[in-house]
């Protein structure tokens, strides 16, 4: 895998934890190992405190809290058999690397070590390491087969392949290009206490037609046999579509449920605090009702796929099986070509409706551009670059240089970097202090100062503001001029009431640091 350096990358509702040589040394036959959670493993993994550690660009590892235990998982790419002293050096290396990073995992922890170890494991070994080896194997054991169970076995793991049967296609994940044979090499191996957590692991062939790989996709079923077993509640962020504030019959309804929930609202000595927080959920509540965002890629789908690219991706991937089941018959040639065939029309599909896709949003954002719209503009901008990387995902280091793994670690180095910037020693002159002149203002501003804020003044304030700006409480410019006269009759009763009684709300003397990098190292 051509993966550099090492970091953590979102892509759509994914996280990518990867590990890889510095891109200094980028060639050809570098390494690089990587793990990929999903929505709900990428929130269960935030709230675990986002521990990883790169060990090598053979071997990364990530720690998760599923309560009430932790699961450490470490994805490996194990060297090729040893065939010379310096691939015998380089496999050394790996498990010594290996061993290393196992040693500091909690024995309270299951322990998930997968990837491709370039190993094969005996037939006969279920018969001299029971424990370690299921009977369900299908290699002749080779050097880095016998690294495998010795290692396993001195620290108390099973691999978990060799105790599902299955048919033969389905336990070999990799073929010899020279001889043609069926290999596994490809394995996930668990400490033995969570064995019978593993309820099944087998190979599927059809997914390495779709990511153009020659290892066929390892799946391994895991189920925890725990008493506790507990949601995380996460809060969702509050989003809206831009694009229905500007639908007339839409802003009518949210603007009458405003007006209602005002109206039911009592004017009585609550403090301004609690009226603020029911203010904020009553626009939400009422936005989300009328604005909410329609789920169109739920499942992450690209834009651009059509139902009948999936029915020809479809018949390409059978095509594909049928001619893995003809290798090496007299008919293997009438399949590839008929597989081959498919994968060029796939291709050609695919380039076709890719450009059709990107001349319509081009035509869309020239037209948002024209309606003067450019935060939309620029948004579809944005989806088109693939975004950007979140500065929560930047790798950090601390003042020695090495690479902070844990979200607590980072935050606090950030903590400690900025205190130093910021709070530098200075020395006051009390007489400089003296001299600075206090500012003069007519009587009449004093009076207009002193006066209680006014309709009109509510008014003309969000139309000096920036459009899709939001503060802690997540509701924007846009939505506060969407909620019309009711919106501006609540906010004026706030900010009377924040006047004659001198108390603020606590969310607006709330401080949010945001670090724009502007030159330097990222990496602080």
């Amino acid at each position: 895998m051509g993966i550099y350096d090492s970091g953590v990358k979102k892509i759509n509702e994914h996280t990518l934890i990867y590990s890889g040589l510095p891109s200094i040394n980028k060639t050809r036959s570098a390494h690089g190992v990587a793990v990929i959670l999903n929505k709900e493993a990428s929130q269960i993994w935030q709230q675990s405190g986002a521990k990883w550690e790169a060990v090598s660009e053979r071997i990364i590892k990530i720690r998760m809290k599923f309560n009430p235990i932790y699961v450490t998982v470490i994805v490996v790419y194990a060297p090729v058999n040893s065939s010379t002293t310096t691939n015998s050096d380089i496999n050394d290396q790996f498990y010594s690397d290996l061993q290393r990073s196992l040693d500091i995992v909690p024995l309270t922890d299951m322990t998930i070590l997968m990837g491709d170890f370039n190993a094969r494991v005996g037939v006969t070994e279920h018969s001299t390491s029971p424990q370690t080896v299921g009977p369900f194997t299908t290699d002749v054991l080779n050097s880095n087969g016998q690294r495998l169970i010795d290692f396993c076995s001195i620290n108390n793991l099973v691999i978990s392949n060799t105790f599902f049967q299955h048919k033969l296609i389905h336990q070999k994940s990799w073929m010899h290009p020279g001889s043609k044979r069926w290999h596994t090499l490809d394995y996930t191996l668990v400490n033995q206490k969570f064995r019978s957590s593993v309820k099944n692991a087998r190979f599927y062939r059809k997914a390495a037609d779709v990511i153009a790989t020659d290892h066929h996709l390892m799946r391994t079923k895991i189920r925890l046999h725990l008493k506790v077993r507990r949601k995380f509640n996460l809060q969702q962020q509050f989003r809206v579509d831009r694009s229905k504030l500007k639908e007339d019959h839409k802003l009518l309804a949210f603007q009458t449920d405003l007006a209602k929930n005002f109206q039911n609202m009592k004017n009585d000595n609550t403090d301004i605090n609690s009226k603020y927080n029911w203010f904020v959920n009553t626009i939400k509540e009422a936005a989300t009702t009328h604005f909410k965002p329609d789920n169109k890629n739920k499942r992450g789908c690209k834009d651009w796929l059509t139902e009948e690219i999936i029915e020809v991706a479809e018949k390409k991937g059978d095509a594909y099986l049928k001619w893995l089941k003809c290798r090496g018959t007299s008919s293997e040639k009438r399949y590839k070509d008929k597989y081959v065939a498919l994968r060029k029309f796939v291709k050609a599909k695919v380039e076709q409706r890719q450009v059709e896709y990107w001349d319509g949003l081009s035509e869309e954002i020239e037209l948002e551009i024209k309606q003067h719209d450019l935060a939309t503009a620029y948004a579809m901008i944005r989806r088109l670059r693939g975004g950007k990387q979140r500065i929560e995902d930047i790798p950090i280091l601390n003042k020695q240089g090495k690479l902070l793994c844990s979200a607590r670690d980072r935050l606090e180095r950030f903590r400690e970097f900025f205190s130093e910037l910021l709070n530098v020693n200075s020395v006051i002159d009390p007489q400089v202090i003296s001299e600075i002149q206090p500012a003069k203002i007519s009587a009449a501003e004093q009076i207009r100062q002193e006066k209680l804020p006014t309709m009109a003044e509510v008014q003309i304030a969000p139309t000096q503001m920036k459009s899709g700006k939001a503060g802690n409480d997540e509701i924007t410019v846009d939505l506060l001029k969407a909620g019309g006269t009711p919106v501006l009759k609540w906010l004026q009763q706030l900010f009377v009431d924040t006047w004659k009684h001198e108390i603020s709300v606590e969310d607006w003397s709330l401080a949010i640091l945001i670090r724009l990098f502007k030159k330097g190292d990222k990496k602080v």
